[in-house]
């Protein structure tokens, strides 16, 4: 299963997706997270020690490497087909519950044309995760989509947007949306979270009902993620009986179910 996790800066993804990560590790699954959110904060969120998360290099900053797969032939033509089969054992970093992370950083700004070796390298990458390999990936993402193409969208089994009770969030959950089916991913829905009342249930279900969106599950607010970061720690090892902890645990059940049974 590839579940590819999006939303509005601030809403909570990184966290989710950690927490949804490591949770489905411990169900016995071979788990993969990949981080292409530029904040990279997804080490965090998944326990990794932050002396081994400061050594980090984000794949899309490891120019001579990439240069170094993404050979031009000669009049400069770019292949477009890089070896990329070794790079999750070359690059990833093993953090706790034995969920593998591998940092890919950002594409360049510049839209979906622009194909300098960067983004020839991360976009045949991303391609090879998705399509290639058999582990259940967990990809904590932009809200624009930027790594996905037609082709390597294919491989995302579940689209998750994460929403929290606000017009701006449920106007970036449509944006998603839009794009998503742009590039022909079948399943898209969304999480509330940081939910304070009813109303705020009512107001997401309202707002995501009429853009289209299924809704898997509400994600109470609590105080103990902000406390989780700033002592550093991940929040199933800060408060691992919280009630977001029990609440991703119910979404990842409903995942499970659905998409890996």
């Amino acid at each position: 299963m590839k579940v590819a996790i999006v939303g509005k800066g601030g809403v909570g993804k990184t966290t989710i997706a950690g927490t949804l990560a490591r949770l489905l590790a411990r169900d016995g699954y071979n788990v993969l997270a990949i981080d292409a959110d530029p904040n990279l904060n997804l080490a965090s969120s998944l326990g990794i020690p932050e002396e081994i998360a400061k050594k980090i290099i984000p794949l899309s900053e490891n120019i001579e490497f990439i240069r170094s797969r993404v050979q031009p032939f000669f009049g400069g033509i770019m292949s477009f087909t890089p070896k990329v089969d070794d790079v999750v054992d070359r690059f990833g970093v093993t953090g706790p519950d034995g969920v593998k992370l591998l940092v890919m950083g950002t594409v360049r700004s510049g839209g979906s044309g622009c194909m300098c070796p960067e983004n020839a390298f991360l976009r045949a990458l991303l391609s090879h995760i998705l399509l290639g390999r058999r582990d259940v990936v967990v990809l904590d993402m932009v809200a624009g989509l930027e790594h996905l193409g037609r082709g390597t969208a294919r491989g995302v089994d579940l689209m998750l947007c994460i929403v929290e009770p606000s017009i701006k969030a449920i106007e970036t959950a449509e944006r998603i949306y839009k794009l998503a089916r742009e590039i022909e991913i079948r399943e898209v829905a969304a999480i509330g979270n940081k939910i304070l009342s009813e109303e705020d249930k009512v107001f997401i279900s309202k707002g995501l009902g009429e853009i289209g969106i299924s809704l898997l599950g509400h994600i109470p607010f609590d105080e103990a993620v902000i406390r989780a970061d700033m002592v550093g720690k991940a929040l199933l090892d800060y408060a691992p009986s919280s009630k977001v902890v029990q609440s991703i645990e119910e979404v990842k059940n409903i995942i499970v179910e659905k998409y890996l049974q």
